[in-house]
């Protein structure tokens, strides 16, 4: 780790790796309908080099189908993370805070905590990672996965609930939904995890791009599948070379050149890993989904209270000592995960003062204000007394920062600008 100011990414640094589809049209404008037989066979030949690093997962599609193994993954993530909290008393208790807070009668809470599920999911199915377009839309705009996930982990958190006895044979409809509220709010977060975590098989013809591929329906060679991935990258590289060799035109010559370098990154950042310098609005939307996912089995537990009663408990003057020297753990363990210990290389790139890496920052004030919110609408803090309210959000934010930190890093560098092209952006459409 470095404290010095980085350099500001270039250009070509920052565009996100290009898709298979982005690949495949580049490629066909190489010599267009004009390509000789021998140009069209060595254009075949490089397709299908390209599709066969698609299909073995070293180059990442533009978009994403969805289909009925989405919806028993989503099944299976719901069922895994919610079981061990329907043995979890705390439920009830929250349950009751979400419907007894009410205004003209509405219990808003309830609808609160409904809506953050609804944002919830959509962030990580949407935000998260990098860009993919979606092919089932309803209506147009709603990503018809989101409404898959929302549905499956209801059903399922509905269906455990009742089967396990927590809602009380259903005595009282709205006091059994506000319980399984609760639980579904862990249930959508792992059956969005359960769908996108899992190791799909890409679909070849899933979007125009590839449809309109001759490549596609044209079997590839059985030479080409049985090459392990080093030697298939190796084979692209000759590939090139050989169309690169048949095309008359200069400007050709440089698309093929570029093509080749976009397919290279494409395949290397897949292969080696990513060197993570960006900070974007989509690692800020990855800490607030990875706070959640740690925060969330904290809240149910009221050892918490106790933990943040002894925070309190020493103090010098006015100063709680373990209070303090908690938050400092908190924000060395931060550094240590992201930077010092963790999975990926992150380097400091465009430090606040110079000095002060700008993914601390964000990680420590998301996963905070993620758990104060979720700590409040829960009914686990009461503000009257705004120092033990503190402490308590400590104890949690403590667990909800690690996840914070690996949501934030675990999926590699994300796409999209850095935010500090983006707030310079928003300032200068102000002036």
């Amino acid at each position: 780790m470095t404290d010095q100011p980085g350099p500001k990414p270039s250009t070509a640094d920052s565009e996100p790796a290009p898709t298979i589809e982005e690949l495949l049209a580049d490629l066909e404008t190489v010599a267009g309908d004009r390509a000789d037989a021998q140009t069209q066979a060595e254009r075949r030949d490089v397709e299908h080099l390209l599709l066969e690093a698609y299909e073995r997962g070293l180059i990442e599609s533009g978009v994403r189908d969805l289909g009925q193994r989405d919806a028993a993954e989503a099944l299976v993530g719901s069922v895994i993370f919610a079981s061990p909290l329907l043995v979890e008393d705390g439920i009830f208790d929250i349950a009751d805070h979400l419907f007894d807070v009410a205004v003209a009668g509405v219990p808003v809470f309830l609808l609160a905590n409904t809506l953050f599920v609804v944002v919830m999911t959509y962030a990580l199915l949407q935000w998260t990672g990098r860009d993919t377009d979606e092919t089932a839309l309803l209506f147009g705009h709603v990503p018809a996965r989101l409404v898959m996930t929302l549905a499956v982990s209801l059903l399922v958190t509905t269906a455990l609930m009742t089967v396990w006895g927590r809602v009380d044979g259903w005595q009282s409809p709205l006091a059994a939904l506000a319980r399984i509220n609760v639980i579904w709010t862990v249930g959508s977060l792992g059956a969005a995890l359960g769908d996108i975590l899992a190791d799909d098989a890409p679909a070849v013809a899933s979007s125009p791009t590839l449809d309109d591929s001759p490549a596609v329906a044209a079997k590839r060679p059985q030479a080409i599948r049985e090459m392990r991935d080093s030697a298939l990258v190796a084979a692209l590289h000759e590939q090139f070379d050989d169309l690169e060799s048949v095309v008359d035109d200069t400007g050709e010559r440089q698309a093929v050149n570029r093509i080749r370098e976009r397919s290279v990154q494409a395949t290397v950042e897949d292969t080696l890993g990513d060197r993570i310098q960006k900070y974007t609005s989509r690692d800020i939307a990855e800490g607030f989904v990875g706070s959640i996912f740690f925060a969330i089995p904290f809240l149910v537990e009221d050892g918490v209270f106790d933990v943040a009663e002894y925070f309190l408990s020493f103090q010098v003057g006015v100063f709680p000592v373990f209070f303090l020297l908690n938050t400092v753990f908190v924000l060395l363990m931060i550094l240590a995960l992201v930077y010092w210990a963790g999975p990926q290389d992150v380097r400091v790139n465009r430090p606040l003062l110079g000095v002060i890496p700008r993914r601390l920052i964000g990680i420590a004030l998301v996963s905070l204000l993620t758990t104060a919110a979720l700590m409040t609408m829960w009914g686990r803090v009461a503000w009257e007394d705004p120092v033990v309210a503190l402490a308590r959000v400590s104890v949690v934010w403590t667990v909800a920062s690690f996840g914070a930190a690996l949501g934030d890093i675990l999926p590699g560098e994300s796409s999209g600008a850095d935010i500090n092209d983006d707030l310079a952006a928003l300032a200068d459409q102000n002036d």
